[in-house]
């Protein structure tokens, strides 16, 4: 499928674009409500910024809670490419969704030219998906530290 697209196929690979995109981001809304609701749960007015091995071990699950939710949406876009025909191999989709979404790009693995637009909706989506994460990351960090005064570190 390295042909060029007529306006009706390119319109439905947009909408398709546009229905993985809405995926990720709820996917993705789901698995922060949930890890939310356990770290309210966990932190539930501790303050943890004199326990740093505490603080060390909620964050390190946080962090590991957050990429699995990551790979999951990784693996919508790969499970696309795969049904889309645009990657044959599941291996071969699964590792150019990840350096897609990472935006680090894939060197050894190519997409069939038809579909380079979903590529390029996943590079826009991973880094928001990224930064969404990163800032819930931040909240709760601050959640744990307790109101400290600048300065106190």
């Amino acid at each position: 499928m390295d042909g060029g697209l007529g306006s009706g196929a390119f319109f439905a690979l947009m909408v398709l674009c546009a229905a993985l995109a809405m995926l990720t981001v709820i996917s993705h809304a789901v698995a922060l409500a949930i890890v939310r609701r356990r770290l309210i749960w966990r932190i539930r007015g501790q303050v943890y910024a004199n326990h740093v091995f505490r603080e060390a071990v909620i964050l390190s699950s946080t962090v590991l809670s957050l990429s699995l939710a990551h790979l999951f949406e990784i693996c919508i876009w790969a499970a696309a490419y795969v049904a889309l025909g645009a990657i044959s191999d599941p291996h071969d989709a699964l590792y150019y969704s990840i350096s897609t979404y990472t935006t680090l790009g894939a060197d050894d693995v190519s997409i069939a030219r038809t579909f380079r637009a979903v590529a390029a909706f996943e590079s826009l989506i991973g880094p928001m998906m990224v930064a969404w994460s990163t800032a819930f990351l931040v909240e709760f960090t601050v959640r744990m530290r307790g109101a400290q005064k600048s300065g106190d570190g």
